[in-house]
Formats: structure tokens, C-alpha cells, sequence
């Protein structure tokens, strides 16, 4: 019999799955690292000339970072550690006691105005009240107070530095004493024998509260601080003492500076020392009434401003 076995056609065997071509990286991938050291990137670039893909560059670079820092454990390096980032310093708030303070402090600095030392202090009534009766002798008392007053204090403030802080009063009164000499003659060179229209006013500015107050206060001063207050001093004792002279004069003779504006003086008692006295109150008390005001006022809004951050 035929044998039908080898007539009938083989099966063909089962050939094994061929592993599939992994195509080549289409050039060099770029990989992004943070913070990627030179062996990572070496490590990188190799494979991806190897064409192989972007997860097996990310492990290669790992790995390579991995036997770094093997390296440099086992070779007792320390490992450099990464700088620290800065933080932005926080804005810092002020309280309501610090801001009641600024203002309290900004008050006290301000002699123009909220502490003017003839309207909010009085200081220097005695020679604005007698001697300050028109605009010149004024004006003559103005540049006295702007030869003495910063001046003195500038002085008494570096002898009290040398003394260790002692004897003030008399460091203050001699300083004055001291520098009057050359204030009186250029006084006398500016308005020559007018000066005798101020009396004994003008020598009496030596041992002036406006000039000397600063001997009462126990705290040294440095040269900077006694200059700039000296100089707001000077500027608010010279605003006030103008600003009596004139209205006085403008009062009593009709007049500002020897010019004649009036014909009939509205109020010829305010040359007088009564009149002037009483002039200089009613000023001050205007004066001082607005200022108050305005600091009540500030402090309302500091008090409003810190209530309304609570809620």
C-alpha cells in the first residue's frame, strides 16, 4: 500500500517571532534634566547616538549620575550642596503703638507749625511782645535769632561732650555770652545804630529761653541733630516774630515796612506792649486751635486705619 503519509504535504514548523527593529532615534533628542552634572549629560549624548530611546537616555544619565555619587562617597569628597534660595524678606507692619509714636515724634520735630517754639511753646515772648513792634525791628530780632540760636546750641552741645555731659546750664549761657560778640557786629554792620531801637532786648536774647530751653533737656544731642533742630528753630522763631511785627505795625500805624498802606490805623494799641501782648494771644490761641485739630485729626485716622485691620 501506498504510504499516505509522505504523500501528504509537511506542516510547516512554527518559526519563532523575529524581535521587531526598533528604529533609530531620528538624530541626537534633546533631554531636559534639572540640575544635570557633566557625567549625566556625557552619559546622555551617548546614547542617543546609540539611537536608542528617550527613556533609556533618561535611565543611562541616571545611572551614570548614580556611579558618580558612588565615586565620590567611596572617595570621601563632600557632596556639594545646592545653594540656598533666598526668601523675600516679609514687609514688615507697623503696630498702632509704633505709628502713634512716628506721629507723636513728627509732631515734636515739626517748629514750623505743630510746635512752633514763640505760638505752640512760648518761647521768646519778651522780646516779640516789646521789641517786635513794626516789620524792621522784626526783621533785626530775626537775624539775631538766626546768628545765636543754632550756633549756641552747636557749641554747648561739643563743650558737653568734652565735659562728660556736665554743668549745661552754665556751657549754655557762656556759649551765648560767647558768640554775641561777633552777632552784635554785624548786626551793627547791617543796620548800624537802628540796633539801639531793640533795647536791652538784644543782649537779654543771651540768656533767651528760645536760645538756651535746650540746657532743661538731659539727653545729648550729636553736632547733626543739634544743627538741623537748631535750624527749624530758628525758622519757626523767625516766622513767628515776622509775622507779629508786621501785623502789628499793619495795625498800629497802617503800615508794612515804613510803606504806608492805610491812612487811619485800624488798631493803634497794637504798637503798645499791651496791645502787642494781647495781639500775640489771640494769635497763638488761633494758632494753636488749628493745630490741635489737625493732630486730633491725625491720630483719629491712625486709630481708624489700625480698627479697620482687626476686622
Amino acid at each position: 500500500m501506498p504510504n499516505n503519509e509522505s504523500n501528504k504535504p509537511r506542516a510547516k514548523s512554527a518559526k519563532p517571532p523575529r524581535p521587531e527593529k526598533r528604529k533609530p532615534a531620528d538624530g541626537p533628542q534633546t533631554l531636559i534634566i534639572p540640575q544635570i552634572s557633566p557625567e549625566m549629560l556625557e552619559s546622555a549624548r551617548r546614547a542617543a547616538s546609540e539611537g536608542k530611546t528617550r527613556e533609556e537616555i533618561e535611565q543611562a544619565a541616571l545611572e551614570a549620575e548614580a556611579r558618580h555619587r558612588a565615586e565620590t562617597e567611596a572617595a570621601g569628597e563632600p557632596q556639594p550642596k545646592p545653594e540656598p534660595v533666598p526668601r523675600p524678606e516679609k514687609h514688615h507692619r507697623k503696630t498702632r503703638a509704633e505709628a502713634e509714636a512716628e506721629l507723636a515724634q513728627r509732631v515734636h520735630d515739626d517748629h514750623l507749625w505743630l510746635n512752633n517754639p514763640v505760638m505752640m511753646r512760648g518761647l521768646g515772648l519778651a522780646p516779640v511782645v516789646v521789641a517786635a513792634v513794626n516789620g524792621e525791628n522784626a526783621l533785626m530780632l530775626c537775624v539775631a535769632a538766626i546768628l545765636l540760636l543754632t550756633t549756641t546750641r552747636m557749641l554747648a552741645v561739643a563743650v558737653c561732650h568734652l565735659t562728660g555731659n556736665r554743668f549745661r546750664p552754665v556751657i549754655y549761657v557762656y556759649s551765648a555770652a560767647i558768640l554775641y560778640i561777633p552777632a552784635y557786629c554785624i548786626l551793627y554792620n547791617l543796620f548800624g545804630a537802628d540796633l539801639t531801637l531793640l533795647g536791652v532786648y538784644l543782649p537779654l536774647l543771651v540768656v533767651e529761653p528760645a536760645i538756651i530751653k535746650r540746657m532743661e533737656n538731659p539727653d545729648l544731642e550729636t553736632l547733626g541733630e543739634a544743627f538741623r533742630r537748631g535750624i527749624n528753630n530758628t525758622i519757626g522763631l523767625c516766622i513767628a516774630i515776622l509775622l507779629v511785627g508786621t501785623l502789628r505795625e499793619f495795625l498800629g500805624a497802617g503800615s508794612i515796612f515804613g510803606h504806608v498802606l492805610l491812612q487811619d490805623a485800624p488798631l493803634p494799641i497794637a504798637s503798645q506792649p499791651a496791645g502787642g501782648f494781647l495781639l500775640l494771644g489771640v494769635i497763638a490761641a488761633l494758632w494753636t486751635g488749628v493745630a490741635n485739630t489737625y493732630v486730633r485729626y491725625k491720630e483719629e485716622e491712625v486709630r481708624h486705619i489700625y480698627a479697620e485691620r482687626r476686622r
